[in-house]
């Protein structure tokens, strides 16, 4: 690696462009990880994604980290699990195209009841930072132009590790306080092979590797108010810096890099015996982290979701409320001086698989997106699944 290789892209932006995608990623969730930090992975679960929601202000019970004020609903201990497969198709200019898919495992998180309130641990996603990427190019050794071929890896996600507490402030409130520990890992690799594949006598393949790790913290506070058929919430999320600390073998250096005030707010409103309309936003600023990056740009991600729940849909005789979303949110990090949006539609189901005095003790949310990623010279298409279990009682 270079001396500034953690700066996260001082070539590989420009790699990108200049090579169109010649070559398929691997196991990543969006191209655009190859900008700044990489690309949100929100600690959401299949309700929160099958009603567009950015993840606050929903009924019912709540354990994402997003929301601390409506973890006091739970009532009883609660655990959640959450997958989030993707199959993304790409193109480029130059009718470059190309299709790859990843997994992730957003949210994992168990709440219990201590001292008249609930706390919690949660593990949620944060950043996505895995993809690959081949460029050819020529280089002179002195006999001549020889064919290169560099191969680019990243490997890598920061993740969430939450401490929560929260507690009912009457009938109506409650409000919640989450400590949050940054962490993870990045492993890049940069090989070069001279010549062409199959040609006899290449020079030996040059590899240049380097692995820091994500440490810093975020402090998260929120409320949630309950009406006869209105639920509000808000939340703020105040982060340290996210510091990358290279490894004793890595000639790269450490960086820090700048992460914004996020917040939250949402509301649910019951308009019939069976309707329930969401709407949720988020506010978050990254163009300070303008400053860390070289060749890479950053924006705003500020977003906003929809959603409709037909809360008495049934399915094999159980509960099956259907769930209908529409969600835009922008990408903060992009390849060149412009916004990039995410767009979806969704749609998903919950499914009651055990009840107990009308206390439900396991189920299921299941939500399909598809969605757009866009910019002047790359276009993603995508279907997204998020399948989440919650399982309480225990």
């Amino acid at each position: 690696m270079t001396r500034d290789g953690i700066r996260l892209v001082k070539t590989v932006p420009a790699v990108l462009l200049a090579s169109l995608l010649g070559a398929a990623p691997m196991h990543a969730q969006s191209l655009f990880n190859a900008a700044g930090l990489g690309t949100p992975v929100e600690a959401l679960d299949g309700r929160a994604r099958a009603l567009g929601s950015v993840g606050i202000g929903l009924p019912g019970r709540s354990i994402m980290p997003t929301d601390p004020g409506g973890l006091a609903r739970l009532g009883i201990s609660t655990g959640i699990m959450a997958a989030s497969p993707s199959w993304v198709d790409y193109t480029a200019p130059g009718d470059r195209s190309g299709s790859f898919q990843g997994n992730r495992f957003p949210l994992m998180a168990i709440g219990y009841p201590v001292v008249g309130g609930m706390a919690s641990i949660q593990i949620g996603s944060f950043l996505d930072q895995t993809y690959e990427v081949t460029s050819v190019g020529e280089a002179d050794l002195g006999d001549g132009p020889v064919r290169t071929t560099d191969l680019f890896t990243q490997d890598g996600s920061v993740s969430n590790v939450n401490l929560g507490f929260s507690r009912p402030l009457g009938q109506r409130f409650s409000a919640g306080l989450t400590v949050g520990r940054y962490a993870g890992s990045l492993d890049r690799t940069l090989e070069r092979t001279y010549g062409e594949e199959d040609e006899a006598g290449n020079i030996d393949t040059y590899v240049e590797s380097g692995v820091w790790a994500w440490t810093g913290w975020s402090l998260t506070a929120g409320g949630s108010a309950d009406f006869e058929n209105l639920r509000v919430a808000a939340s703020v999320q105040l982060p340290s810096a996210l510091d990358g600390n290279a490894s004793d073998e890595t000639r790269g250096s450490d960086r820090s890099f700048s992460l914004p005030v996020q917040y939250r707010m949402g509301a649910t409103v019951t308009v019939g015996p069976s309707i329930l309309v969401h709407g949720s936003a988020v506010l978050a600023d990254w163009s300070d982290a303008q400053d860390d990056l070289t060749d890479s740009f950053a924006s705003t991600g500020n977003g906003f979701g929809l959603g409709v729940e037909l809360s008495r849909a049934r399915l094999l005789g159980r509960d099956a409320p259907l769930r209908f979303g529409f969600r835009r949110v922008g990408l903060p990090f992009a390849l060149q001086d412009e916004s990039v949006t995410e767009r979806t539609f969704s749609g998903g189901f919950g499914l009651v698989l055990n009840e107990s005095a009308g206390v439900v003790l396991a189920g299921l949310d299941m939500s399909i997106e598809r969605g757009l990623r866009s910019s002047a010279n790359l276009t993603e298409n995508f279907w997204r699944a998020t399948l989440s279990l919650m399982t309480s009682g225990f």
